[in-house]
């Protein structure tokens, strides 16, 4: 497996994330980088079921963990 590059925070990442990095500077601001990784992650999410995997996202809402907005958590309350 090839090395991952590292954040500044110290996190590694796999290739694929280590290629949609290296595709930042194209863009002017990070919520445009940002919608270009949604939208990647989203044909991703395509390709993948080509070969009979699901891939699920989920968003983060306004810093709120994902589990806040879960119908899940909320089913069990």
């Amino acid at each position: 497996m090839p090395a991952s590059l590292n954040d500044p925070y110290g996190n590694q990442f796999g290739s694929v994330m280590n290629y949609l990095l290296h595709q930042r500077e194209r863009f002017q601001s990070e919520e445009e980088f940002n919608a270009f990784l949604l939208g990647e992650l989203r044909q991703l999410g395509g390709d993948l079921r080509l070969f009979g995997l699901e891939l699920s996202l989920r968003l983060n809402f306004s810093g709120q963990p994902v589990t806040y907005h879960s119908a899940t958590r909320k089913l069990s309350q």
